[in-house]
């Protein structure tokens, strides 16, 4: 598809540092939103792998806020029956909202710190990516998941034995 928008964006040298890999791609979406005035774009790893992507992208507070959410997603569900028939709902829902809306709140991430008195050679740094979030997330959720699952597999386990034994 070519390219519409030749024109450059503000500071864009400063932003092509402080996004790092894939500027190219972040750019000509940016450029894609200014040409049709929107404020949301998708970004399918945004939307698929949304905790992960907000991590490696060091999105710190949308990535706290993500959390929050799915966790009062799920207590809500746990503190009234009722809502937890739509929590997978709500959840998916997040999923989406990132999707959409991930390329415009990196945009603003980006552009903050391209406009701030950082020196050009410590944007890559402070913007960037983190492969080293991306893996400590990655951990804490298998983490995570371990810890769930192994009473889940206790209970299972002990529901089976007591069958047996009933038997």
């Amino acid at each position: 598809m070519p390219e519409t928008q030749d024109t450059a964006l503000p500071n864009e040298e400063r932003l092509r540092a402080a996004i790092g890999p894939r500027a190219d791609y972040y750019l000509r979406h940016w450029r894609k939103m200014d040409a049709k005035g929107k404020t949301y774009d998708w970004n399918w790893a945004a939307c698929f792998a949304n905790l992960y992507w907000l991590a490696f992208r060091k999105m710190w507070l949308a990535l706290v806020l993500f959390i929050l959410a799915n966790v009062a997603i799920a207590l809500l569900g746990m503190a009234i029956p009722m809502v937890n028939r739509y929590g997978l709902v709500l959840m998916i829902l997040l999923t989406f909202v990132t999707g959409g809306y991930g390329n415009h709140l990196y945009r603003r991430q980006i552009e903050k710190l391209a406009a701030s008195d950082t020196p050009a050679e410590q944007l890559g740094k402070k913007g960037g990516t983190s492969p080293i979030a991306l893996i400590v997330s990655l951990v804490l959720t298998v983490a995570l998941a371990a810890v769930t699952v192994k009473p889940m597999l206790q209970q299972i386990h002990a529901e089976r034995a007591a069958r047996l034994r009933s038997s």
